[in-house]
């Protein structure tokens, strides 16, 4: 079986935790693929396509039967995929917050590539900061922070932990002062629809991180945004309920609600609805 995956540090890690926590009784492969927003590292996402830059290599691969299964992490995940796709499982969230490295200070030069990140730097603090794109993966991003290139960088906590950098994070931002992007901390299982492969990650799906990142996904398809829209939100399990949170901060409108948990689809367009 074929388990296609960017290349990078992080994106084996995640293939391999979907290796052991959903396919380990099968013989697997891992296929690195380089995808539009790797060969294109000091490109901004939007010069190189906006949407799916992270993915869409890696589905293409999945829809021609070169590889039986892809990993990724949630967040890359573009709103609309081909219909022959579907997402079969997720692993349980982790850590969806944001956190820095470095030092923040007023007019510290602070590297993001997120236009989320950048809104809600600008939003939710009192000092103002000299905002600075960057790109690249973390190992690369903490190179140029160390090298005096940035103060402080804005980085996911989930990725930091995966490759044993948390020791390294100076603070963890709470919700109030940065809301995660859709999906932030989860890895995707994606596969054929009808496949065998999905059949057998389904039997391994962590449903409730399921419900709530689907969620948050629909709000997303109602807006038709991506991972890299100015929006933010988290949900959460309250009972057997989901509260979902979003932020646009395009359009400077917030909503919050709060469903059954089989209601989640219908919840996050009613979020989304609020939030245009």
């Amino acid at each position: 079986m074929n388990i296609g995956v960017r290349g990078s540090k992080l994106a084996i890690d995640y293939a391999k935790r979907v290796e052991a926590q959903c396919f380990k009784s099968f013989q697997t492969n891992l296929v690195k693929i380089k995808t539009d927003g790797d060969i294109f590292e000091n490109k901004s996402i939007q010069d190189i396509g906006g949407k799916g830059v992270f993915v869409s290599a890696i589905e293409q691969q999945l829809v021609d039967k070169k590889i039986d299964v892809a990993v990724h992490s949630f967040k890359d995940l573009p709103a609309v995929m081909d219909d022959s796709l579907e997402i079969s499982a997720v692993l349980k969230r982790n850590d969806p917050r944001d956190c820095y490295i470095g030092t923040l200070f007023p007019h510290a030069k602070v590297g993001t590539g997120s236009p989320r990140r950048v809104a809600q730097l600008k939003e939710n603090f009192n000092v103002e900061f000299d905002v600075m794109p960057i790109r690249g993966n973390i190992d690369t991003r903490i190179k140029k922070l160390e090298e005096g290139q940035y103060d402080a960088i804005i980085l996911a906590v989930a990725g930091l932990e995966a490759l044993g950098l948390e020791h390294k994070i100076k603070k963890i931002f709470p919700f109030s002062k940065m809301l995660p992007c859709v999906g932030q901390g989860v890895i995707a299982v994606q596969t054929r629809k009808g496949s065998s492969h999905s059949d057998v990650a389904k039997l391994n799906n962590h449903w409730n991180t399921y419900y709530s990142v689907m969620a948050e996904r629909a709000m997303l398809q109602e807006i038709d945004g991506d991972c890299h829209t100015a929006v933010g939100a988290i949900s959460s399990l309250v009972g057997d309920c989901i509260n979902l949170k979003a932020i646009n901060y395009n359009t400077g409108k917030h909503y919050e609600s709060t469903s059954k948990l089989l209601e989640y689809k219908l919840l996050g367009e009613e979020v989304g609805k609020n939030i245009k």
